[in-house]
């Protein structure tokens, strides 16, 4: 087995550990971020369209620092709204984040099983690794970690990433063959010893990529959920309020 199956083993994996905890899966929907949305002391500020407003907790809505008059019908539909973000935005925060990390975790663990706790492979996979959390924390929370989402510094990360992957590839490569060679230091055959060890290692890789995936199922499903009623309560509060016609947070498409 050459470095290319090597290569491909280690890409899938980083890719699944980098992807799956926070852009929910294709099978479970496919949300699309329209602007950005934050907790501060129980209201919830929305930009959007170039378009600064807050919800407070009893419903009211102000366009920086003008209120708007509101029917009550308008403004239950604003607090009920207030609620839905209050509850899901630190849930979505905090399970998107602890499932990267779960997930680096299970993948370091069979780099650090099979290539030892000195890997070279493995302190590189783990930079990648914080350098990603870092990107993704600064998407999901503020400096003083309270909740946000801040859709284009997500959709930077996931683009960051997406072009960092060919020398992603070619670090884990190289990385990779040079842990296994200096395993292999003593072996009486060790060309057969690095041909055992790459294939023992993509086999567990794809297993604990399988795992993953199941894993976080149920997480992927409650936050594209979480979404698609954002959606819905963004759409009818469209409809009831005129100043808010065009606005829209999130699209959900399955």
């Amino acid at each position: 087995m050459g470095s290319g199956s090597l290569s491909y083993a280690l890409r899938v994996s980083c890719f699944v550990m980098a992807f799956l905890p926070f852009y929910v899966a294709a099978e479970s929907c496919r949300p699309e971020l329209h602007g950005d949305i934050a907790i501060k002391a129980d209201n919830v500020l929305i930009e959007s369209n170039n378009n600064k407003f807050r919800i407070d907790p009893k419903g009211n809505l102000f366009f920086d620092v003008h209120r708007v008059a509101l029917s009550e019908a308008q403004r239950a539909s604003l607090t009920e709204y207030n609620k839905t973000i209050r509850n899901d935005l630190p849930f979505i925060g905090r399970s998107l984040s602890e499932e990267l990390h779960t997930s680096w975790l299970a993948l370091d663990g069979v780099l650090s099983a099979e290539l030892g706790e000195r890997s070279a492979l493995r302190g590189e996979v783990g930079q990648f690794h914080q350098h990603l959390q870092n990107q993704v924390s600064t998407s999901l929370y503020d400096l003083d970690r309270s909740p946000q989402l801040k859709h284009q510094a997500l959709t930077t990360a996931v683009r960051e990433l997406e072009a960092s992957v060919p020398q992603l590839i070619a670090t884990v490569s190289s990385r990779g063959l040079m842990d296994i060679a200096m395993l292999s230091e003593g072996k009486s055959n060790k060309m057969q010893f690095i041909s055992q060890k790459m294939a023992a290692l993509q086999n567990k890789l794809a297993d604990e990529v399988r795992l993953q995936r199941d894993r976080t199922l149920d997480v992927q499903q409650e936050v594209c959920q979480r979404f698609a009623q954002w959606q819905v309560q963004e759409a009818e509060i469209a409809s009831l309020i005129p100043a808010l016609s065009s606005w829209k947070t999130v699209t959900v498409r399955k």
